[in-house]
């Protein structure tokens, strides 16, 4: 019995190296400034932060928390972006994932993710993409134009999109990531598919889009499709999906389990390592210290909110103005979470479908019907 748990415990400490040395050698890793502060002390050249009792907390975060005064851990917040590259994909695949060719590069999908270890929920903010804010340059322009005026100027692509949001947000930004289309149908596809359940058909030609009511199991490309439809509804709509799409996603991976299938677990490492590019700052030491420290609010509830506005009229091409005193209240609740407002009804973004006004929210976000 001995020799057949140590097995079992070398062969899971093998998998979790194997796991971490995968993610840390597929990553695409850039420069990006703007960011909160810093590595901790230590993390960059593999020593680790210790504690007063020459612990280091990443490995045992428990050993300098006080149970009244929370869990000594930092919150951390994350730029989270959706690139439309369509240069990483072959004629075909655009052809399949019914993409088009668009030149250059935009960010579609951009999000503040708040970790905090000390919340019950996961709290996340997304700005629409045709929101108009003043860029990085100082120009008046969509969000999602800040990644290719950075890659123009030699500013580079997330270090304008970070300077563009913190400066508008006031909401400090530690790390930053980017996933474009192919490495969003590669981690579905890595994971086996989505099973996602759907009240109504949904069909959108342009996004070769098809899908029936009920249970429904996604592929990568339909996934894809499923995120980026514009038939369907309006933008704030669209992001409804995606909230919902990475929330099953995660779902999804939790519900593989970390040890039941090792092969599996580093290839789905490699798929999303692979995908994403993140700051250079996200060493190895500082992905391993998040993920002990925050392990637990990673799979917390998302609470997921959309920043409202008004269409910009008198312009040809469409353009929303936020409403900046929401924004502001939305930011704060990114930060201090609920205990910020007075109630979910004062909520920005968190307003009736087809409420009177004239200004564009996501609607309620509700609890899905989930399949067996």
């Amino acid at each position: 019995m001995l020799i057949v748990v140590t097995g079992l415990v070398l062969t899971a400490i093998a998998v979790v190296v194997g796991v971490v040395v995968v993610i840390d050698s597929s990553l695409t890793r850039v420069d990006v400034d703007g960011l909160a502060g810093d590595e901790p002390a230590g993390v960059a050249d593999g020593q680790g932060p210790q504690d007063a009792d020459g612990q280091d907390p990443a490995v045992n975060p428990a050993s300098s928390v006080d149970p009244e005064e929370g869990s000594g851990v930092e919150p951390v917040t994350m730029l989270l972006l959706g690139s439309d590259s369509r240069e990483v994909l072959t004629p075909e695949e655009r052809t399949e994932l019914g993409t088009g060719m668009a030149y250059g590069e935009r960010t579609e999908v951009v999000a503040l993710l708040r970790l905090d270890a000390d919340a019950e929920e996961l709290r996340m903010v997304n700005i629409p993409r045709d929101a108009h804010l003043t860029l990085c340059d100082g120009s008046q322009g969509r969000i999602n134009a800040a990644y290719g005026i950075g890659e123009r100027d030699g500013t580079g692509g997330m270090s304008c999109v970070v300077e563009t949001m913190s400066r508008w947000s006031g909401v400090p930004i530690d790390h930053a990531a980017m996933v474009d289309f192919r490495g969003f149908v590669d981690i579905v596809d890595a994971i086996g598919g989505i099973d996602m359940h759907l009240d109504q058909p949904l069909y959108d030609q342009r996004a070769n889009l098809d899908l029936g009511a009920g249970c429904q199991h996604l592929d990568g490309a339909e996934a894809l499709a499923f995120a980026r439809a514009r038939g369907l509804d309006n933008d704030f709509g669209r992001i409804a999906r995606q909230q919902r799409l990475l929330v099953e996603l995660r779902d999804q991976v939790a519900q593989m389990g970390v040890f039941s299938e090792p092969l599996r677990t580093l290839r789905l490492a490699e798929s999303v390592a692979s995908s994403l590019e993140v700051d250079s700052s996200l060493t190895l030491n500082r992905i391993r210290q998040l993920v002990m420290q925050h392990r637990e609010t990673l799979q917390a509830d998302l609470d997921a909110r959309t920043v409202p506005g008004e269409k910009i009229t008198g312009t040809e091409a469409w353009l929303l103005a936020p409403d900046e005193e929401e924004a502001e209240a939305l930011f704060t609740w990114l930060l201090e979470g609920d205990a910020a407002t007075a109630s979910d009804a004062e909520v920005p973004g968190a307003a009736d479908e087809g409420t009177a006004d004239d200004q564009e929210r996501a609607p309620v976000a509700s609890e899905p019907d989930r399949c067996d």
